[in-house]
């Protein structure tokens, strides 16, 4: 999947049936969130720099390369 340098949308994102699969499986709690709908517009590059309190550099790393081999 080509992550656009980081500007590609969540909504982008979700549309891939792989790369939704994959983060269910990785990040279960933040993908049932209820106010996921509201990040389709939001660009990846700000839910990286925001998700430091929810999911560990590490784990985002492991996930940004499994969405790029997608």
């Amino acid at each position: 999947m080509d992550l656009k340098n980081y500007n590609i949308t969540v909504g982008e994102v979700l549309k891939n049936p792989q790369a939704k699969a994959m983060l269910q499986k990785e990040l279960p709690m933040i993908m049932r969130h209820p106010m996921l709908p509201m990040a389709n517009a939001i660009p990846l590059r700000d839910i990286i720099n925001n998700a430091g309190g929810y999911v560990s550099p590490r784990k985002m790393q492991y996930i940004l390369e499994k969405l790029s081999k997608i």
